[in-house]
């Protein structure tokens, strides 16, 4: 059994690079994505609404150069305040 538990073990460690490795076009994509976002977030750090969008702006600036979909805006359309919440009635 111990020896049945090693071999499967062994299997899928050889596996594993392979099932994931450096021809997985989607893991690339994702990583750009993660890198257009994350250097957009560091060129902008404010959370205020003209910030979101400039934001915005910036990674899908990037997911294009890179030829990737853009992103869907997060950015409130403009600068004004949310809605208040009204509490629901219990």
């Amino acid at each position: 059994m111990k020896r049945l538990a090693l071999f499967a073990a062994a299997a899928l460690c050889a596996a594993g690079p392979a099932l994931a490795g450096p021809n997985d076009q989607a893991g690339k994509r994702w990583k750009q994505a993660d890198i257009c976002v994350g250097d957009a977030n560091k060129q902008v750090p404010d959370h205020n609404a003209a910030a979101q969008r400039k934001r915005d702006q910036l990674a899908n600036d990037c997911m294009v150069a890179h030829k990737l979909p853009p992103l869907t805006n997060i950015a409130p359309a403009d600068d004004t305040p949310p809605a208040p919440v009204t509490p629901k009635p219990n």
